[in-house]
């Protein structure tokens, strides 16, 4: 078994390092021969074996880095879990997206819902933040961009990825 890397300033350090590599392991996942089915099922069994080595309760690194996008539907469970009205919510917490005016983000990095590396409001989170790092689902190889984006970010992204290039 692969020895798990957790250290989030040695995993942002590879991050530069392995700039190159990493963009050329993405190029040869988009020309590779293998069916994006086939990478997905090594992506997928990968992601299994790492997962069940790290509790992300403990990281939190993506709410310290990353603004999910918030949808209505988000934004109304996430205000009833807090107790609070929708509007106010809005208000408080939440900004439009620069480049995309109709979507909502937090306002403040760290995410301040953020309190010791969980979300206070861990069981009405947002869609994307449930769903992050994006790992479980298809087509890889479609959305190689956004996994570099994580690789120095999220330490089950970077470990993934690693172990793919290493079994690849």
């Amino acid at each position: 078994m692969m020895k798990i890397t957790m250290d989030l300033a040695y995993i942002e350090k590879m991050e530069v390092k392995k700039e190159n590599e990493n963009v050329e392991f993405r190029s040869y996942l988009k020309c590779h021969s293998l069916p994006s089915e086939e990478i997905d099922t090594i992506v997928h069994r990968i992601l299994a074996e790492v997962t069940a080595q790290i509790d992300c309760t403990k990281c939190g690194n993506c709410c310290e880095k990353i603004r999910p996008t918030l949808d209505e539907e988000d934004i109304i469970i996430f205000a009833k879990g807090l107790g609070m009205p929708v509007q106010q919510f809005k208000t408080l917490f939440l900004t439009h997206e620069k480049l995309r005016k109709p979507n909502l983000i937090f306002e403040e990095l760290p995410c301040p819902f953020l309190a010791d590396h969980q979300c206070t409001n861990y069981d009405s989170r947002p869609k994307e933040c449930r769903s992050y790092p994006h790992l479980h689902k298809g087509d890889f190889t479609s959305r190689l961009y956004g996994v570099l984006n994580n690789y120095g970010i999220c330490p089950i992204v970077f470990n993934v990825y690693e172990r793919l290039k290493a079994v690849l």
